[in-house]
């Protein structure tokens, strides 16, 4: 069994296609945080940005994992406002005390943000508390089967240090 975890918080299903990638190649528990908020046309579309770039927190439907049991969380997203989505920033303030010291990693589906900007926006937000991340990358959603499983690929050797 692996010591690892992927977290996933999805709108589209590409985040939750990653997620299942992740835990198929890492050997690891795949768990979905469920976002309860409203996220479906343009005006939903718009606050979702307005609430990651406020960095709001929003109800979810915590999966309930026994954090303890793990000593890798890997984190999949949806970029929105270059920032944590809130569903995410919920779960990972309300589990901040289980998380501190644990490797962390974020994967980040997103429209053409860089990873550099959510790895910034992770440590200006939980980088004290819960330390760096131990990878951290984006796939664009548009790209083709090729290339998304590169900027996996290449995730996961960042991931492992390989």
């Amino acid at each position: 069994m692996s010591d690892s975890v992927v977290v996933y918080v999805t709108r589209s299903g590409h985040s939750r296609d990653l997620a299942k990638d992740l835990g198929t190649r890492l050997g690891a528990e795949v768990r979905e945080i469920v976002d309860l908020s409203k996220r479906k046309g343009i005006l939903a579309w718009i606050n979702s940005g307005r609430q990651a770039a406020m960095k709001s927190s929003t109800p979810i439907g915590d999966p309930g994992i026994e954090l303890q049991r793990f000593g890798t969380v890997v984190l999949v997203q949806p970029v929105w406002a270059s920032a944590i989505c809130p569903p995410l920033r919920t779960w990972l303030r309300a589990h901040a005390r289980e998380l501190a010291g644990k490797r962390l990693a974020i994967l980040a589906s997103c429209y053409g943000t860089a990873a550099g900007a959510i790895r910034a926006a992770f440590d200006a937000e939980f980088g004290a508390e819960l330390g760096p991340l131990a990878a951290c990358a984006t796939v664009l959603q548009k790209n083709e089967e090729g290339l998304r499983k590169a900027s996996v690929d290449a995730f996961v050797h960042e991931l492992l240090g390989k």
